[in-house]
């Protein structure tokens, strides 16, 4: 069934067509969302607020509008509201915000691989939202540019400048990193690039 077939039938009071819309869509919406929030816990979280939120507004969604970018906005909505009302509480409550730890490296970071992948997250979990959800989206998801703008609520050209914008700051984030180091360490690290984007590692181009 199309994802508008599926929506009809859940306004229709179908609970199974809605468990269909779910099965779709959560991996690549949790995914989407893991790579915004850093934690794929707290991004199954706000997907699941998400396909809730979908299930209950089925009455105002428009067979005009596409159901990915429908729910993916919903979820990016909630996601920066999530990060204001943290922003909020870190103001009001420092000490607390310093005192939360930090998860460690995983055991096996000398993997040069492994170390590009951390990398390139580190680097895109620096990038504010509104360059980071559209690269994501693009880069990682494969969505169009129209696609992201639905999604966004956005024009089609301020997607395409902000992956833009996006791109030319990881390369500033990372271009310290991957430029150190002595020569050898330069061909080898450029070797593991290479192997990685061959297994799909670090997607992100930069």
């Amino acid at each position: 069934m199309t994802d508008d077939a599926l929506m009809d039938a859940v306004r229709n009071g179908d609970d199974a067509a809605f468990g269909t819309i779910v099965d779709r869509y959560k991996d690549s919406l949790v995914n989407y969302l893991t790579h915004l929030v850093r934690s794929r816990e707290h991004a199954e979280e706000i997907a699941q607020d998400a396909f809730v939120r979908l299930y209950r507004s089925a009455a105002n969604y428009r067979e005009r509008d596409k159901l990915g970018p429908y729910l993916f906005r919903i979820a990016t909505n909630l996601t920066v509201s999530e990060i204001r009302r943290q922003r909020r509480w870190n103001l009001l409550l420092p000490r607390l915000h310093a005192s939360m730890s930090h998860s460690s490296a995983p055991p096996d970071a000398n993997v040069l691989s492994d170390e590009i992948q951390r990398q390139v997250s580190a680097a895109l979990e620096k990038l504010p939202l509104k360059y980071r959800a559209p690269l994501v989206l693009f880069e990682i998801e494969e969505w169009s540019y129209d696609e992201i703008a639905a999604a966004l609520a956005v024009r089609t050209g301020t997607v395409k400048s902000r992956i833009s914008r996006a791109r030319e700051l990881l390369r500033r984030q990372l271009a310290p990193w991957w430029t150190g180091g002595t020569h050898d360490r330069n061909r080898t690290g450029q070797l593991h690039a290479r192997v990685a984007a061959r297994e799909g590692i670090a997607r992100i181009q930069v």
